[in-house]
């Protein structure tokens, strides 16, 4: 197997705070892992650094082969999904959909269509309106269809409800067991 995540003496700090200490690992493709920590542990900011969303303070991650900051090759190649994702003020649900595909090349419009159909998400309504569970599922939605190489899941669960997350769990295996990616 090779590694698709690379760590090295990653350390992040704003101001007098340090949200990463020095960590080091390395994740191998095709495995899905589980980040786990208290709140404010730096897991966020752990994965913020790994789809290149901030510079860290010292150290080295090099994803997919690459550092991710300002990578458009690595970027392309990854999906990170945020619990907190914030969306245009006028955008619904069906918006999500329709541009999701411009992000991801391997973008499964049936599976999108058929985890909407049975996550049950009103794409007609605008994203403020949703309820937290319902954001939270166009969210997983997003990810699972985007069958990015490796994909980022930040508390995907926030808001939903058991059946639902079973439901994403569940989807999440199976989905794995057909098209495996990171």
């Amino acid at each position: 197997m090779t590694a698709i995540v690379e760590v090295e003496n990653l350390t992040e700090r704003f101001g007098r705070t340090t949200a990463v200490d020095n960590v080091s690992f390395s994740l191998e493709e095709d495995g899905i892992y589980g980040l786990l920590g208290r709140n404010g542990a730096g897991k966020t900011t752990m994965m913020q650094l790994l789809t290149g969303q901030d510079f860290a303070s010292s150290g080295a991650a090099r994803v997919l082969g690459a550092p991710p900051t300002e990578n458009s090759d690595v970027l392309s190649r990854i999906c990170f999904i945020k619990e907190s994702q914030a969306y245009p003020e006028s955008f619904k649900g069906k918006h999500v959909q329709k541009s999701a595909p411009w992000f991801f090349s391997n973008w499964d419009h049936g599976f999108a269509d058929a985890l909407v159909n049975d996550f049950g998400v009103p794409l007609d309504r605008p994203m403020k309106k949703l309820s937290r569970g319902q954001r939270s599922a166009i969210g997983v939605i997003v990810g699972l269809a985007s069958r990015a190489e490796l994909t980022f899941f930040d508390e995907p669960y926030a808001g939903l409800d058991a059946v639902a997350r079973h439901r994403f769990y569940d989807h999440l295996l199976a989905d794995y067991a057909e098209h495996p990616r990171t």
